[in-house]
């Protein structure tokens, strides 16, 4: 050792690999997304809306940490509007998928005057009820339920019971401790102590007991509450169970307008850049999103022309998009709507009244949004290919693109000489390289028909070799020549 400190990592490393992660991420939920719930088997819709559950609270883990919030007080990460009924039936999603293997029936009963939207920290939310099913599931024989009431106008209460053996007794006194482990027991795990954590931070109360009647019950507590009933003529609309993503790069701007839509009862995400915008609408879906037009990175208007040309190729669902801006000018404002704009809402930000009339005038104007139905994607994402050259920088960008191209060439021929050869690990390594290839440009064709030449693949796949080969490799000759076509004459800035 030469007992040399080591050396930090380069902004513009840590910048690819934050836009890798996200990427793939988004391609983790977009994937999900693009199924067809209509040809899968009630059992399998189950494990997809799992996946697609924990891939979102995922994706919202990975923001946090790239944002430094899990290294913050807790103080420091104000609470904001939280649809309850979202949450739980994200909860469900993910903790019915995982029961349904163990024989174990999950139960939700929520009471009638158990408001829907409070402020409180969502991700601390989240991981107090995951923590406590998850301990939940490791000892159930075969029954939990989760029961929300609301005893009083601003408290909640929401209780866990299994029908497992129950704490031992010896542990009760200090089962939120780290790992717990009872005589003769698996103990509590990791899991209680990082929920009793959470409610802390988050101001609630975590209690345990047994159940008289045999099982365990854990007890969440919420008091103080500040419950978010919006009055349609104090706010001019009512937003409840809609999410809005505010993207915005004043810090000031995005709080104003985070708490006048939680007042209207709508949940928010925010964005301080474009490219964090898209990342948010690529990996989420959304009701309703206020961008605002001078942005760095990605302007508004760039990322309202991107949506809706993801929009058009059938690879994100329709969603109405209003435009903030400082520019009152007629011709600015024509501009924008031209762009794909709903709407244009001018700064600085009016009274919470005024902008209420003014967004539901608004909402108002617009048809309704038809179901979504995914048509086939496109080869690749222009725009997640300007988003990748953007993160690796003016210096990276076009040794970026050779090497794209370069590694694509290479895995095509790599996966020609497996399948001719009838080599199945090499098979299977090479449509593994395609995976993230195919990902990081949103190669969505070429990524659904590596994914099932991999399954093939495997000992005890089934599907046609040769045929999915072939379709993988047809996949990954469009993706190649469209590469060639976006990129054709492109010079990085």
């Amino acid at each position: 050792m030469t007992g040399e400190m080591p050396q930090p990592r380069e902004p513009a490393s840590m910048d690819l690999m934050a836009h890798d992660v996200r990427a793939a991420l988004a391609d983790i939920v977009g994937g999900v997304r693009l199924l067809d719930d209509g040809k899968l088997a009630p059992g399998a819709v189950r494990q997809v809306e799992r996946v697609r559950a924990a891939a979102e609270l995922l994706s919202r883990l990975v923001e946090e940490m790239m944002d430094g919030g899990l290294d913050r007080p807790p103080d420091d990460r104000p609470p904001a509007a939280v649809d309850l009924r979202r949450v739980l039936d994200d909860v469900m999603a993910r903790w019915r998928g995982a029961a349904d293997p163990l024989g174990v029936t999950i139960g939700l009963r929520v009471a009638d005057d158990v408001p829907r939207v409070v402020q409180t920290r969502h991700l601390g939310l989240r991981r107090i009820v995951d923590n406590v099913l998850s301990n939940a599931l490791r000892h159930a024989r075969g029954r939990i339920d989760i029961d929300v009431r609301a005893p009083t106008a601003d408290r909640i209460v929401l209780t866990i019971r299994d029908d497992g053996p129950g704490f031992p007794p010896d542990i009760l006194p200090n089962l939120f401790g780290s790992g717990t482990r009872g005589a003769g027991s698996t103990g509590s795990g990791l899991g209680l102590h990082i929920a009793a954590g959470h409610s802390r931070e988050i101001g609630g109360t975590l209690t345990a007991r047994n159940d008289p009647d045999g099982g365990a019950i854990v007890t969440l507590e919420l008091g103080d509450l500040h419950i978010l009933r919006p009055s349609e003529e104090d706010v001019g609309v009512d937003l409840t169970g809609m999410r809005v993503l505010v993207a915005d790069d004043s810090d000031t701007v995005r709080t104003v307008f985070v708490g006048m839509l939680e007042q209207m009862g709508a949940a928010c995400e925010t964005a301080a850049d474009g490219v964090v915008a898209l990342n948010w609408l690529a990996r989420e879906r959304f009701d309703l999103a206020l961008i605002d037009i001078e942005m760095p990175m990605l302007s508004g208007r760039e990322v309202i022309r991107a949506e809706r040309l993801r929009q058009a190729k059938g690879v994100a669902p329709p969603l109405p998009m209003i435009a903030t801006t400082a520019h009152i000018s007629r011709q600015v404002r024509d501009a924008i709507l031209e762009e794909g704009a709903d709407g244009v809402i001018d700064k600085p930000v009016p009274d919470r009244r005024t902008f209420g009339r003014i967004l539901d005038s608004i909402l108002r104007e617009l048809p309704a949004v038809p179901h979504w139905q995914p048509e086939a994607s496109a080869p690749l994402s222009p725009i997640m290919l300007a988003e990748l050259l953007q993160a690796a920088g003016p210096v990276h960008a076009e040794e970026v693109l050779i090497r794209l191209t370069q590694d694509l060439r290479d895995a095509e021929a790599e996966l020609t000489t497996a399948l001719n050869g009838g080599d199945k690990p090499a098979t299977r390594f090479q449509t593994h390289i395609l995976l993230s290839l195919a990902g990081a440009v949103g190669g969505v064709p070429t990524q659904t028909a590596a994914r099932a030449l991999n399954a093939a693949a495997h000992d005890g796949g089934t599907g046609d070799l040769d045929a999915l080969g072939t379709q993988c490799l047809n996949a990954l000759g469009r993706l190649r020549a469209e590469l060639a076509v976006v990129t054709d004459g492109m010079t990085p800035h």
